[in-house]
């Protein structure tokens, strides 16, 4: 029986030693120094950072077959959740004829299992095998789906069953998706860390713009059961691009004798212990609970309710946004790793807090399109700097637990948020909530600015 190759290492065109091969020769576990806690060396620098290096190729991630298959089936992944919260908003404001608090009410379902199963998940993520993990979730989540389309088609999907399905989708896309995060630096090395997260992003940049767009011409063509058949058909094509993935075992698994629970505490030490990754973390549970459910969530039923337009309208906004994105994370891409990033990471969310604002006071549909490509090109930041932020500054044998904990905050808070968003905006108005919502948030962006340095300059 052949040996099982080392991650990123089974590229056929891929010379000499992976990066991972290389990190593991240097007595590096992941990317954290063994011999400090916070995996910094005593200098205070990551003890991987060595600008000595000659410059890495931005798409060197590319040349690692493992990476390829991981980036194919993510791209079809996230086209799919992108498009799964604008469709089951789309079939309720428009096939039921609902209201924004029924839409809200379908997308925390979404979400909400996010809360209780996304740390277990993330604790599965490094306890069990990768592979089968994003194979069994992928295919639970498209059974559930082709069971949606076949509700709606024959007419028996009432506001009820939708929950229902909405909450069954939500839980198999949760549990797929710290595994996902964790396999990045995995599979791609610390050399080609931030070129790969950059490539994540296109890839979220790319379902972002054509998902929702693209299940919008199915449902227009074929009515609301087609628009999540296109869902369907883009998880076969995403599991068939990663079943040939090989993962190795784990050099260091958690011993047998420890509970999830336990291993969930040591990766909420990891956050708590470090103030930059703290403040961090702080952030972005901010943005989960505010700006990401008036962009994903409160926009849609602001451009039907307040600008008196089809809900489906809100699908070309996002692929503004989408493309604004794209740019900025090639930007990064081609920038490679850069000093300060937690400064660009919090100016960036000044810039999409403003957006945002903006967006509430608008008055006719053409005004939302600068506006959502603003915030996309500040969310290409956004996105590379959290993401890249966080994994250099975690061990590899906490990725998945700590993508876990990342998961949590950015996708299982946005339902909560959207529910209560949903609920304050049927008392003052959706376009008052969103301005009000977004001003607060950049006052406690500034606040942080000020007032944490570790946060502006880790790297």
């Amino acid at each position: 029986m052949p040996e099982t190759p080392r991650y990123g290492a089974e590229s056929a065109d891929e010379a000499g030693p992976s990066p991972v091969d290389e990190q593991q020769a240097a007595g590096h576990d992941g990317f954290a120094d063994r011999d400090a806690p916070d995996g910094r060396a005593g200098n205070g620098q990551r003890p991987d950072l060595d600008e000595s290096r000659p410059p890495v190729s931005p798409t060197g991630a590319l040349r690692i077959q493992a990476f390829r298959r991981l980036w194919g089936n993510n791209i079809a992944f996230f086209m799919t959740q992108n498009a799964i919260r604008f469709v089951f908003g789309w079939y309720v404001l428009d096939g039921l004829q609902r209201g924004e608090r029924e839409q809200g009410l379908v997308v925390f379902a979404l979400g909400i299992p996010s809360v209780f199963l996304v740390l277990q998940a993330g604790a599965w993520a490094d306890r069990l095998d990768p592979r089968r993990l994003l194979i069994a979730t992928q295919a639970a989540t498209l059974s559930i789906l082709a069971l949606t389309a076949t509700l709606i088609a024959v007419d028996q999907a009432p506001l009820p069953t939708m929950l229902v399905l909405a909450a069954l989708a939500g839980a198999a896309t949760t549990i797929g998706q710290p595994v996902r995060a964790a396999l990045i630096p995995a599979l791609a090395g610390r050399e080609n860390l931030f070129g790969a997260i950059a490539l994540n992003a296109l890839g979220m940049t790319m379902s972002m713009i054509l998902g929702p767009v693209l299940a919008q011409a199915f449902g227009n063509a074929f009515g609301f059961d087609g628009a999540v058949w296109f869902l369907v058909a883009l998880l076969v094509v995403g599991l068939i691009i990663v079943w040939p993935l090989r993962v190795p075992p784990r050099d260091e698994p958690p011993g047998p004798g420890r509970s999830i629970m336990a291993d969930t505490i040591e990766a909420v030490g990891h956050v708590a212990r470090d103030p930059a990754l703290r403040v961090l973390f702080g952030l972005l549970t901010l943005s989960g609970l505010t700006i990401s459910p008036l962009v994903m969530v409160t926009l849609q039923a602001f451009v039907k309710e307040e600008l008196g337009r089809n809900s489906g309208d809100a699908a070309p906004l996002l692929a503004a946004m989408g493309f604004g994105i794209a740019v900025s994370s090639v930007v990064v891409m081609r920038k490679g790793d850069m000093a300060n990033k937690g400064a660009a990471f919090q100016r960036a969310m000044m810039v999409g807090t403003t957006m945002v604002f903006l967006m509430g006071r608008t008055t006719e549909y053409w005004q939302l399109f600068p506006l959502t490509l603003g915030m996309g090109l500040a969310g290409g930041f956004y996105i590379n700097m959290n993401q890249g932020l966080i994994q250099a500054n975690t061990p590899q044998a906490l990725m998945g637990r700590v993508m876990g904990l990342f998961t949590l905050v950015q996708v299982g808070l946005m339902p909560i948020g959207a529910l209560a968003l949903g609920l304050i905006a049927s008392a003052i108005g959706i376009g008052l909530t969103m301005s009000v919502t977004a001003g607060l948030a950049f006052a406690a962006v500034i606040a942080t600015y000020v007032s944490s340095p570790e946060l502006r300059r880790l790297r």
